[in-house]
């Protein structure tokens, strides 16, 4: 495993996602591969020159607007991901802590079609959300309404061929501070509880203690999901900032630096090594293989 020196950022420019003269003139493709008839009549309605101001503030600010810019982009991005790791036609994947997103199922149904995409998520509003998105795909889906912990029961051993964290480290973590204080993430709608996990984050971030309270929960559930994974399958976390978060108080520089701070917790984990690729920046984005 190649150890990368961690240290929390200040406060300034971010770095960008990507690079955007790289990504503008594959747009109009992803649109056509990724977006079904309806999605694609409505991202072609809009201007060249706002398709690239759009672009350009997702890939290099906080994200503050969702439009089909956006799903174009994070759908492409997600593509490539799983042509990169796996050209099977039929992969089995796992996500974690999906909560109601539709990313991952949906790009899926474009790239491998009759394939199994799997969440395990308790959260009772989100799970009937995520249903309602995804029935008509043409992946079959099954939500588990159980803690990760207990993925195994479930699915058994050494049968998924990835992992997948879209955008969800913080939802972890999130969770774990939730569970330890109290607070209820299974019936409760995940946006109204959110502005208390950002006090929660806030009082551990001021009394430095998110290391303490989080690590060792986070690290037991990655070994529990590393039973899950083929041998040379491989988990993948990205990451990325929303403006609302920061709005409502969100430690940035904790936000900035999710995936750097989660590398360094990584590498208590044992049966894995990092691997790296070019075009995603190791800032937001891991990429772990079981060994």
């Amino acid at each position: 495993m190649t150890v990368m020196s961690y240290e929390m950022k200040g406060v300034g420019k971010m770095i960008p996602l990507d690079q955007f003269e790289k990504c503008l003139p594959l747009m109009e493709e992803g649109a056509r591969l990724y977006l079904n008839e309806m999605e694609y009549k409505e991202f072609s309605s809009i201007p060249d020159c706002e398709i690239a101001n759009q672009l350009k503030d997702i890939l290099e600010k906080p994200i503050n607007s969702f439009t089909y810019v956006n799903e174009v982009y994070f759908r492409a991005r997600w593509a490539e991901v799983l042509k990169l790791l796996n050209t099977k036609e039929n992969i089995k994947l796992l996500e974690v802590a999906s909560g109601d997103a539709d990313m991952i199922p949906k790009v899926m149904s474009f790239t491998h079609q009759d394939s199994n995409y799997i969440t395990a998520n308790m959260n009772k509003i989100l799970n009937k959300s995520l249903i309602d998105k995804t029935q008509d795909l043409n992946v079959k889906i099954d939500i588990i309404e159980d803690n990760a912990m207990c993925i195994e029961s479930h699915i058994g051993k050494d049968v998924v061929d990835i992992i997948a964290f879209q955008h969800s480290i913080n939802d972890v973590i999130q969770a774990i501070l939730c569970d330890k204080e109290g607070v209820d993430t299974i019936y409760s709608d995940w946006m109204d509880t959110l502005p208390k996990m950002i006090e929660i984050l806030q009082k551990e971030i001021s009394q430095n203690t998110l290391e303490q309270h989080a690590k060792v929960p986070f690290l037991e559930l990655m070994k529990e999901l590393m039973k899950v994974l083929k041998k040379g399958g491989i988990v993948v976390m990205n990451h990325y900032l929303f403006q609302l978060d920061l709005d409502w108080g969100y430690p940035q520089d904790l936000f900035e630096n999710m995936v750097p701070m989660t590398r360094e917790w990584l590498q208590e984990l044992p049966g894995y090594k990092e691997i790296y690729f070019d075009g995603f920046h190791p800032n937001w984005w891991i990429f772990l293989e079981k060994v």
